[in-house]
């Protein structure tokens, strides 16, 4: 990341992401669907890399945002 503490990027269907390191392990993704939608969350690096929902549901532009900022991460 050129910031420690921010990172951009797009995801394959066009949603833009930006990462913020909140604290050690701990990052707040702001996710900009394509038709202007915003989706958020928390993720913790020392977590589990499963993203459902309460229904068992696996979000992939979830899945395919931590991917992505991991591959950031490791540069």
């Amino acid at each position: 990341m050129s910031n420690d503490n921010l990172s951009r990027f797009t995801l394959s269907d066009d949603t833009h992401v930006i990462v913020k390191k909140v604290m050690s392990n701990k990052y707040d993704f702001e996710l900009t669907l394509p038709n202007g939608n915003r989706k958020t969350f928390i993720w913790f690096a020392n977590a589990l890399n499963e993203f459902g929902d309460r229904h068992g549901n696996i979000d992939g532009r979830i899945t395919e945002a931590v991917q992505q900022f991991l591959g950031v991460l490791n540069k």
